[in-house]
């Protein structure tokens, strides 16, 4: 080994690397605990990492910089479920740094990350969607499951490179408008069955005859639904969690202005299905765990299981 080590040229430039290197397995190294994911270590917090590239970079964030990241979602069987690419086409989202959002977060990894550097990090499904994007735990992740995100830094921005950033994406926003009416166009003309038209831009296809009076205000309704993609795609389902959804219509952010105008048209028993534009749903900004882009229509299949009439 010490022949192999002298036989290296060791240029200034190859010396910072290996030094940048070692500087990254010092900083974690302290906490270090055995790990059951392979080529991953565990930090004293229960953050798993593994180092995936260095990048040329040589600032740290700090709480109060703005990131641009570029983040892989996975299950721990490396199904990707989400990635920024489909946020927008830079594939970039950009993050004001402040605390950990929950004990063994990967925001606590980032404080470690020089910009340019790519790391992998295991962490709580639970504690991330509940957290850090402050939503449901999706249908396709179990209780007590993982999440692997594979995180580059990208940039580490100041409030000038913000709003040039800023600017560009305000531009692509109304390219996304342009080129969501593009697709909801398409999808009405190229099905076969006929849609409704709602004032609001809402269709809507009934699948099932309800009984009784429709919802109003101050109801109480338990619904199970389906949410599709315009490609047919589904990524929800009370089905799938066998957990209906249940609260007092009118109340504040229960559910979406699309199911809002949705219910309102249903009785008890009936199923239908409601193609809901973006500003009806999970707007520009998409939904809070990323897994619907922004400016995406949604198409939901939603059943009024039981209603509770406000004067009953």
């Amino acid at each position: 080994m010490q022949l192999f080590l002298n036989s290296i040229t060791i240029t200034p430039r190859f010396k910072i690397k290996i030094l940048f290197f070692l500087s990254i397995i010092l900083l974690f190294s302290s906490c270090w605990n055995s790990s059951p994911y392979k080529g991953y270590s565990k930090t004293s917090t229960g953050l798993y990492y593994k180092l995936l590239t260095i990048g040329d970079g040589k600032n740290k964030p700090s709480a109060g910089d703005l990131l641009q990241l570029i983040i892989t979602y996975r299950t721990s069987k490396d199904s990707i479920f989400y990635d920024t690419y489909s946020s927008n086409e830079t594939g970039m989202v950009i993050l004001p740094f402040g605390h950990s959002s929950f004990e063994g977060s990967f925001e606590e990894g980032l404080t470690k990350m020089n910009d340019g550097d790519s790391v992998s990090y295991i962490v709580s499904a639970d504690s991330l969607f509940s957290r850090f994007f402050k939503t449901q735990l999706p249908y396709f992740l179990k209780p007590g499951s993982a999440v692997k995100m594979d995180v580059k830094l990208n940039r580490i921005l100041s409030k000038e490179q913000y709003q040039v950033e800023l600017a560009k994406y305000q531009q692509m926003v109304e390219d996304r408008d342009i080129e969501e009416s593009r697709k909801l166009t398409i999808y009405l003309d190229t099905n076969q069955t006929q849609f409704y038209r709602i004032n609001n831009g809402m269709y809507y296809l009934p699948i099932k005859q309800g009984t009784g009076e429709c919802v109003k205000y101050g109801d109480k309704v338990k619904i199970n639904y389906k949410g599709y993609f315009l490609n047919g795609k589904q990524f929800e389902s009370t089905y799938e969690r066998r957990q209906p959804l249940e609260f007092v219509f009118g109340e504040d952010g229960q559910v979406i202005k699309g199911f809002r105008t949705a219910l309102t048209l249903m009785n008890e028993g009936a199923k239908t299905k409601f193609v809901i534009p973006s500003n009806l749903a999970f707007g520009g900004s998409g939904s809070e765990a990323n897994i619907i882009p922004p400016y995406t229509t949604v198409i939901y299949e939603i059943e009024l299981v039981n209603l509770t009439k406000h004067n009953n």
